[in-house]
């Protein structure tokens, strides 16, 4: 008896452990699977939001009014504030390019708004410039696949 006790006690040891160790496991893998549930949420909505903003400004620029004009202030609003409120789950690469599209939607509008709202048709320039911004989709393109390449980093799925 005296040659199987270490054994039981190391055998004792190991299933008490492991059922430890399991439930530990289990918890992070729950924590986490809802963690990443959340970032693709979000990641999700950051591009919704991206393209319903550039798809208003589309609009904006042929058929727009001083309503259009405020339904695309709070779209930006709104955009501004979402990724605001989900800063923890973003880097700060990924805030810094939010605060760049931002500022290019901010810049496109303000253009639009001056000519269609004001009636200001002495920058036409101004308003040719932006449209073509728009139109070109360069400045909000890069930015968007910076977007991209950063959710599919963080949430490892580079090889889709």
């Amino acid at each position: 008896m005296e040659k199987y006790l270490p054994i039981i006690i190391t055998i004792i040891g190991n299933i008490i452990f492991y059922f430890w160790i399991s439930k530990s496991i289990e918890r992070s893998k729950i924590a986490y699977s809802g963690l990443f549930k959340e970032k693709v949420d979000i990641y999700r909505n950051l591009l919704d939001k991206t393209y319903a903003i550039k798809k208003e400004l589309f609009r904006f620029q042929y058929i727009g009014n001083e309503e259009d004009a405020q339904k695309i202030m709070l779209k930006i609003n709104e955009y501004i504030e979402f990724y605001t409120t989900n800063q923890p789950f973003l880097s700060d690469e990924m805030i810094s390019d939010l605060d760049k599209i931002r500022g290019e939607f901010q810049e496109v509008f303000e253009k639009f708004y001056k000519h269609i709202a004001v009636k200001d048709t002495d920058n036409l320039k101004e308003f040719f410039e932006a449209s073509e911004k728009l139109k070109s989709n360069k400045p909000f393109e890069e930015i968007e696949r910076k977007i991209i390449a950063e959710m599919r980093k963080d949430l490892k799925v580079s090889k889709f």
